[in-house]
């Protein structure tokens, strides 16, 4: 079943906002006006601001979710986790070249708000689950030195420095760096057993 037109755009105008101006910069006024929603439709689809910002966290995984789940499919189990990472790398620009919420929240709430650090921590170890799973096959491989969840938050602490990094500098490019700089090592450690096996 779709989300209803004024939910969405009110998820959508909250996620733009809230990247831009952070969470306590952004007001319910201000998100009702950009998504061009009464105050009272707001308060239909959300019985606060907190519960707002608990959504649209949720709603941005999804949408990312739906975007990195597109990538081809490959017989080779390493192969196809070097599929997701390459598929990573080509979306990121898409995915983060606004910044990243889970990330924004993180910083800016996690010591201020425990209901929304809670659900930023919950959805960070899903995270964590979900790419931790992608790369499963390449963490079985004996040259890689790490568990599949150490590879996932390794990744993940790249994917956010690169996003701070982004911002920083105004280069967004530099989070496809970041990613494909974490494939290469991968490829590299088992390209390097590899020949020396042949």
């Amino acid at each position: 079943m779709s989300e209803a037109p004024s939910k969405v755009s009110l998820l959508s105008a909250a996620k733009s906002l809230f990247l831009a101006r952070g969470y306590a910069g952004t007001s319910v006024d201000t998100i009702c006006e950009k998504a061009g929603v009464s105050k009272g439709s707001f308060y239909h689809s959300f019985k606060s601001k907190e519960d707002l910002g608990i959504g649209v966290l949720q709603w941005s995984l999804e949408r990312g979710g739906e975007v990195l789940g597109a990538h081809k499919k490959v017989a080779d189990p390493v192969e196809q986790s070097l599929v997701y990472l390459r598929h990573l790398e080509n979306s990121a620009l898409t995915l983060w070249s606004d910044g990243c919420l889970l990330g924004t929240f993180a910083n800016e709430l996690g010591d201020t708000n425990p209901r929304l650090q809670e659900a930023v921590a919950t959805l960070f170890t899903a995270v964590i689950k979900e790419i931790a799973a992608r790369l499963k096959a390449l963490a079985a491989c004996p040259e890689i030195t790490c568990t599949a969840n150490e590879l996932a938050e390794e990744l993940l602490v790249i994917l956010e420095g690169s996003i701070t990094l982004a911002k920083a500098y105004r280069d967004p490019s530099r989070i496809t760096r970041g990613i494909r700089s974490f494939r290469k090592t991968l490829e590299s450690q088992i390209s390097k057993a590899a020949a020396k096996a042949a």
